[in-house]
């Protein structure tokens, strides 16, 4: 079966061997500490095929797609609820958009994903201490037709301390072509990023993404595109200076994409307030999580995150 054609944020991949590749698989090293921080500090990323236990995952996509049904986000009366199929008739602008996210980010099977002894476990080993879990999540609801600019999460994160990582965990199957992420080879390590884009602080600065054009930038910075088809208990983590972004989801059956990211530290290292604590200010207490409707570039966080009435219904950015 020959290999769909890629794109991310309406650009056609390259998918020439130089361009673009697999993730390196790092299940040999998942128990040794020392050779964990090694192929961090190599490849910018670390990926498990099955570190968490795929029916924890799966019990986690069905509570977060009931959720997503109920808002009208999914057909559940056509299809089964666990094949995330678009609806033509969502009213998620009716409803309580601030309830809605806060109820999906902190459901206990979604948790049990996240909190699971198998990713804290790794992340211990990784980072050679007791690990602080950031208080928000980042559960992701992906439609057909859209997609994510590149970036690196530094900016966004800076603010305690640097030694930060990113778990990107698919909450299902997800193949290249329904949005996978990808990550541009030994970006992390490019000097003139370090000592420009990871150093600022995206709300102070008003960033909006790195890049929209993979060909451009891969033409600037160098390295191969890589990505895999993911499956359910598969892990990507990566730290706060590593490119990435996401392919378009071009599912030929109107999947949607359900993953998750979050973010882990040292629990004695400081923490960055905007995700932390009983209420979490995030980019501003008049926006919620919820990606998607439209592309923006992120300015004001658009892209991700929208403003939301005294109400807590959403507003669509114009």
């Amino acid at each position: 079966m020959s290999q769909p054609e890629l794109y991310s944020n309406g650009v056609k991949m390259d998918l020439s061997p130089n361009k673009f590749g697999e993730l390196r698989e790092s299940n040999d090293i998942l128990h040794d500490g020392a050779a964990l921080r090694e192929r961090m500090t190599q490849d910018g990323y670390l990926f498990f095929r099955e570190l968490v236990d795929p029916n924890v995952v799966l019990t986690a996509r069905r509570e977060i797609l009931l959720k997503y049904a109920t808002v009208g986000e999914i057909d559940a009366i056509n299809h089964d609820v666990m094949e995330a199929i678009q609806s033509e008739h969502t009213f998620v602008d009716k409803v309580n958009l601030r309830a809605f996210t806060e109820s999906v980010r902190t459901g206990l099977a979604y948790e049990n994903v996240v909190l699971s002894e198998a990713v804290i476990g790794y992340l211990e080993r990784l980072l050679g201490s007791e690990v602080r879990p950031y208080d928000f999540r980042w559960p992701r609801f992906v439609r057909p037709g859209e997609g994510c600019g590149f970036h690196a999460d530094g900016p966004y994160m800076n603010r305690g301390t640097d030694k930060v990582f990113t778990t990107w965990i698919p909450l299902g199957r997800v193949r290249r072509e329904e949005g996978a992420l990808i990550v541009l080879e030994n970006s992390h390590a490019n000097e003139r990023l370090l000592n420009t884009y990871a150093k600022q602080d995206a709300d102070k600065e008003k960033i909006s993404w790195l890049s929209t054009n993979p060909l451009i930038l891969q033409e600037q910075l160098g390295g191969r595109w890589l990505s895999t088809d993911f499956n359910p208990g598969d892990v990507l983590s990566f730290g706060m200076h590593t490119i990435h972004g996401a392919l378009d989801n071009r599912s030929p059956i109107g999947r949607c994409r359900l993953t998750s990211d979050t973010r882990y530290q040292r629990a004695d290292e400081p923490l960055d307030e905007r995700w932390n604590g009983a209420n979490p200010e995030a980019h501003g207490y008049d926006k919620v999580f919820f990606p998607g409707l439209g592309s923006w570039n992120n300015i004001e966080f658009h892209d991700e995150w929208k403003p939301v009435d005294e109400w807590g219904r959403l507003v669509i950015p114009t």
